[in-house]
């Protein structure tokens, strides 16, 4: 049987669902428990995550340009990268509010986190609104641009190790909007792949294949075998 047809920009878009994973189905059953402490962790994992997510939208000097950039190239700044960007000012204001927080007692903390959430997932919407469209009409090949523009800053940010882990980790658990945890998985892994040079993908395949139940990496790898290829 052939492998799935992979989607270029899917490791962009489906860390979107990694963030929403995060922020409605891990944190906020924490709060609810009163659980500051894994709070505080699980929190401390999705700054690192998105950390590395901003730095390929918004690019990094001396690296990649970032998606919103290279959507304005392609597109006659029509991704509007300087809104984003200051979009993103606001949302990281609003992350170190409920850093601050989390000395403060519960009540203070679930409220900074309340409003941190509504910010954080109309972005995620925004984002995918002006840009998603903008995606679909990149020109042929898109990988190499992504890998260029995206990927790069990603790596230059640092911690791309851990964003690898924590977005296979979310998949494999929670799936996505549209898919089952394996599908979501799958398709992630696939589209990093195809982004990645065969150096990079040596290092990323065991930190992916690592992150995910052993079930989930044995779904994965029957429908796209060319993942563990040499």
């Amino acid at each position: 049987m052939a492998e799935p047809e992979v989607s270029v920009p899917a490791f962009m878009r489906n860390y979107h669902e990694v963030l929403r994973n995060d922020l409605g189905k891990v944190l906020p059953p924490l709060l609810e428990a009163g659980n500051v402490a894994e709070f505080a962790a699980q929190w401390r994992a999705y700054r690192a995550a998105i950390g590395v997510h901003a730095a390929m939208e918004d690019g990094i000097d001396g690296a990649g340009r970032g998606s919103a950039a290279m959507l304005d190239h392609y597109f006659d700044g029509a991704a509007d990268a300087q809104l984003f960007r200051e979009e993103h000012e606001r949302e990281h204001d609003a992350q170190a509010a409920v850093t601050a927080s989390l000395d403060k007692g519960l009540d203070a903390l679930r409220r900074s986190f309340a409003a941190y959430q509504i910010m954080a997932e109309d972005h995620l919407r925004h984002e995918e609104d002006v840009w998603v469209p903008l995606v679909v009409k990149l020109p042929q090949p898109k990988a190499p641009k992504f890998a260029e523009w995206c990927l790069s800053a990603g790596v230059a940010h640092g911690g791309f190790d851990h964003s690898v882990a924590h977005g296979v980790k979310s998949l494999a658990a929670f799936g996505s909007t549209k898919h089952t945890p394996a599908v979501a998985t799958r398709v992630f892994v696939h589209s990093l792949k195809s982004v990645c040079s065969p150096e990079q993908w040596a290092r990323y395949l065991p930190i992916a294949r690592g992150a995910a139940p052993a079930s989930v990496w044995a779904t994965v790898v029957a429908e796209v075998p060319s993942l563990e290829a040499p």
